[in-house]
């Protein structure tokens, strides 16, 4: 038999439905967010890693110049070694629409049905291209539209057109993996090389090792071993890349995004709190006459507080019932729009244990100790102190400074003064709910300034790819020759040959620390504008001088300019100044530039390139590849060999890509405050009609009109979102500030140039006057329904 105060507890959870509702939404909110988070970063941290790994990457990716199979025996003897394979990339030319040429990268794989190092994942067509067809990594398609069976037309670096069916769709997990400036990417046999006028040979050596696959240093030792064979074998290494068979190479900057993520799930976990903390403690000074009462006929405090922990219990109990489903499926969809950024493979959907415990506790715990105050307050209430407490609504309606302006201040609206009046009438319910609507708003508005922030440093990003059109070639050529010829072409104002090689920095004790990208262009170029943390950019003078970017500081913490590396260039070691350090997008890899002439006497290219930037009068998307075409014509046409041709903007839209997850991820966020926000406001509008109920039967008494009383409710509800609004635009920039730095840090390395953008501020203007309106309207209407014999009637 139900007992009656069990009877007590099960009536006050569902006899007001809609404060019920609102306890419950300020409860989910936050359990939901901290699910999906939890969740995303569990499956992702977990598929990610697994996906990676089941491609069997390679631990040793080596360019080299041509070499044979019959070199690969040699390699497989050395102690250490796994496995290896070779391949050979080659870059030709595809077309996507009538006119329109992408660059597309063949990989030669020698054995298809035995290849287990980056191994292939079949979508669908063949798991084996045949003479002469391609099997097509699934992210081509998003260069590429074409459908398994069709042919593609591609072009050779010496202008030959060929037709290539399209046989088969695969996923590539590794092969490029976290390059969002890599090409799309196909995959062919050694028999198709001849077809495609290429040498029968191998440039690039993968393998594996037997031992420590998740120890850098000691896949970094066998390396060197490799590469040492390979010089001793006549066969010039251009450049070695390692990779941790556990590790993902994006690994780190996605997990700083989740982490951010995180960061954010707890802020909207404490908004929640708030939100908890408010709305029971707006329920407990309702419920003060029902204390006293149940006090005068025997009630024991202890037993009081039983009871209201236990209802507590319940709304958490009912907000799980909500909240794990939902933050399962959100986590899963989280990870998916992750995966499909990333590349790589989901495991399948399920349900993470440590996310569905962390909503157990939050949801049971938050609310307990959110309400744990109020509750002993009103426990403790005496009979006397219960009954006297309440007292009619209108009782009050002369106390305080704003009902002084109520009866002086005639050129307002009696409703008007009413409703500013209300506002302020509960003022800790005001500040909590004021507390919950600046802080969703100042994060909501701190997004935004944020994604212009990152906006604004892919544009920085765009000061290196200023050229409109980037056109290598398979072979060097004379510059003066490439200039010449290139001027012909209308549209052209500007030509510029660079050299471009892979460098090796060398530790003291001879090891290899790390690969660097090495870019020379002409001293004094126009097409580029670098962002300098510390020192200067080079110059003409410079001899044996560079200016790298800022993932050096990985590797040397305390590098500054005036400091030495040691690079290994085209098999020669020298000391090299560092004279400035610059920024650029990815904090991982390890560019550096010095001066054309200074790179192509190492490199022995004075005068040729095989690199070329050419500046054009027009600017934009359609015009670079517009000229890009031509360019790719006219030097076909007079014999050149064409490895690649591709807009400027394309490089800048590649460098951009890496950042579009983290937006949306921040977008996600930002709507999640905005929800918490307008729970808050509907419940405290919700309480505020219910503690005004007498006050709208005097109203009415009088005769006010339903539109007279929606029209007092909505704005006072109007009032507090317009008041939140300027509050959180104060609290935005320190927000912004704080979310900038954190961000910049984690994925970049280095501070990052904070913008403020009036589209967050006016955004959440809108946002939180449609939603102080929204959360009035309910209110309202309750209110405006209430008849005159109901509202006197009220207890």
């Amino acid at each position: 038999m139900v007992t009656p105060r069990w009877r007590k507890v099960f009536s006050d959870l569902g006899g007001n439905w809609v404060r019920t509702v609102l306890v419950i939404a300020s409860i989910a909110v936050g359990v939901f967010a901290i699910g999906m988070i939890a969740g995303a970063y569990t499956i992702i941290s977990q598929d990610m890693r697994a996906s990676y790994e089941a491609g069997n990457p390679a631990n040793i990716v080596i360019q080299t110049t041509a070499f044979g199979e019959d070199f690969i025996p040699s390699i497989e003897r050395i102690p250490g070694i796994q496995a290896v394979e070779a391949r050979r990339f080659i870059t030709v030319q595809v077309q996507t629409a009538e006119g329109v040429w992408k660059n597309l990268r063949l990989v030669v794989i020698p054995d298809f049905e035995n290849q287990q190092i980056n191994r292939l994942f079949w979508i669908e067509g063949k798991t084996r291209p045949a003479n002469r067809q391609v099997l097509l990594d699934i992210r081509a398609l998003e260069d590429i539209q074409a459908e398994t069976g069709d042919d593609l037309t591609i072009r050779l670096t010496d202008g030959t057109l060929l037709s290539m069916p399209f046989a088969g769709l695969v996923r590539d997990e590794n092969t490029s993996a976290g390059d969002f400036f890599s090409p799309p990417i196909g995959y062919i046999t050694f028999d198709t090389l001849q077809w495609l006028r290429q040498s029968m040979d191998y440039d690039v050596l993968y393998a594996t090792v037997s031992q420590n696959r998740y120890n850098k240093d000691a896949i970094g030792r066998i390396a060197r071993l490799v590469e040492a064979k390979l010089e001793d074998s006549g066969i010039w290494v251009i450049s070695t890349d390692l990779h941790r068979s556990d590790e993902h190479p994006m690994e780190n900057t996605v997990q700083a995004v989740l982490g951010i993520l995180g960061a954010l799930g707890v802020l909207i976990v404490f908004l929640s709190s708030s939100l908890i903390a408010n709305t029971l403690s707006a329920l407990i000074s309702q419920h003060l006459q029902h204390i006293g009462i149940m006090k005068l006929t025997g009630a024991r405090s202890l037993q009081v507080v039983g009871m209201y922990l236990a209802l507590i219990l319940l709304f958490g109990a009912v907000a799980l019932l909500i909240a794990i489903p939902s933050g399962s499926l959100a986590a899963y969809a989280l990870a998916q729009r992750t995966a499909a950024e990333v590349d790589f493979s989901l495991s399948g959907f399920r349900a993470i244990p440590m996310a569905i415990g962390l909503q157990i506790i939050i949801a049971l715990a938050i609310p307990l100790i959110a309400s744990l105050l109020p509750v002993l307050s009103g426990a403790r209430v005496t009979v006397l102190e219960a009954v006297s407490d309440y007292k009619p609504a209108y009782a009050e309606m002369r106390k305080g400074w704003l009902d002084r302006l109520v009866v002086r201040v005639r050129w307002l609206s009696r409703p008007f003064l009413l409703s500013l009046r209300n506002t302020f009438r509960h003022k800790g319910r005001l500040v909590l709910t004021l507390f919950t609507l600046i802080l969703g708003g100042a994060i909501f508005i701190a997004v935004f300034n944020v994604q212009a922030s990152l906006n604004q440093y892919v544009s920085q990003v765009g000061n290196y790819f200023l050229a409109d059109v980037n056109l290598d070639f398979a072979q060097p050529y004379r510059i003066e020759e490439v200039d010449a010829y290139a001027r012909l072409v209308p549209g052209v104002t500007h030509v510029e040959g660079w050299s471009i090689t892979r460098a090796e920095i060398i530790q003291a004790d001879g090891t290899v620390l790390a690969d660097l990208d090495v870019f020379g262009p002409p001293a004094g170029s126009t097409l580029l504008d670098p962002i300098l943390l510390e020192g200067r950019w080079i110059t003409a003078e410079d001899r044996r001088a560079i200016t790298i970017n800022e993932a050096i500081w990985q590797y040397y913490p305390n590098l500054h300019p005036g400091d030495s590396l040691r690079l290994k260039i085209a098999g020669k070691e020298d000391d090299w100044q560092v004279v400035g350090i610059f920024q650029f997008v990815g904090r991982d890899s390890l560019i550096a530039y010095t001066t054309y002439d200074c790179l192509s006497k190492v490199t022995h290219l004075t005068h040729r390139a095989y690199s070329f930037r050419i500046a054009a009068e027009t600017h934009n998307m359609a015009a670079q590849e517009a000229l890009s075409q031509r360019l790719g014509e006219w030097f076909r046409s007079l014999g050149f060999r064409i490895s690649g041709i591709d807009a400027g903007l394309s490089s800048l839209n590649a460098a951009s890509e890496g950042l579009s997850i983290l937006i949306s991820f921040l977008l996600v966020m930002a709507l999640l405050t905005a929800l918490v926000g307008s729970i808050g406001l509907m419940g405290t509008m919700g309480m505020n009609v219910l503690d005004r109920t007498r006050e709208i039967g005097v109203m009415r008494a009088i005769g006010a009109v339903d539109r007279v009383i929606i029209r007092s409710v909505m704005i006072e509800g109007m009032l507090i979102g317009t008041i939140s609004w300027a509050g959180a635009v104060v609290f935005s920039f320190p927000i912004s500030l704080l979310l900038a730095n954190i961000i910049s840090q984690a994925i970049f390395n280095t501070p990052m140039q904070i913008v403020f953008t009036w589209t967050g501020f006016i955004i959440w203007l809108g946002v939180v006057l449609s939603l102080s309106a929204l959360a009035s309207v309910l209110p309202a209407l309750n209110a405006a329904r209430l008849t005159i014999r109901e509202v006197l009637a009220y207890e």
